[in-house]
């Protein structure tokens, strides 16, 4: 059995799906901003930057990446691990 929706009807129910769209889109980019503040850890960089332990030993010793250590474990900013890939960037 079908059901008829009037058009004043039909209108509110895009304009409920506009505002869910806007809303979505607004979250999105809360998301985007949040990953510059996220941080990784030795494995996570090691994998997004394709280089070994030593290399990464290596970036921290020469000061090229910055880190943070808490509790014996070290963690990288996300935005300092893209930075890196910018910087060296041939495109």
């Amino acid at each position: 059995m079908f059901a008829i929706i009037d058009e004043q009807k039909l209108n509110r129910i895009f304009d409920e799906i506009d505002s869910l769209r806007k809303e979505l889109k607004s979250e999105k980019a809360k998301t985007s901003k949040k990953l510059s503040e996220t941080w990784f850890d030795n494995q996570e960089v090691m994998e997004l930057l394709k280089i070994s332990t030593r290399t990464l030993q290596n970036m921290r010793d020469t000061q090229v990446l910055p880190y943070s250590k808490v509790g014996g474990k070290i963690y990288y900013k996300a935005r300092d691990v893209e930075k890196i890939l910018n910087e060296n960037y041939h495109g």
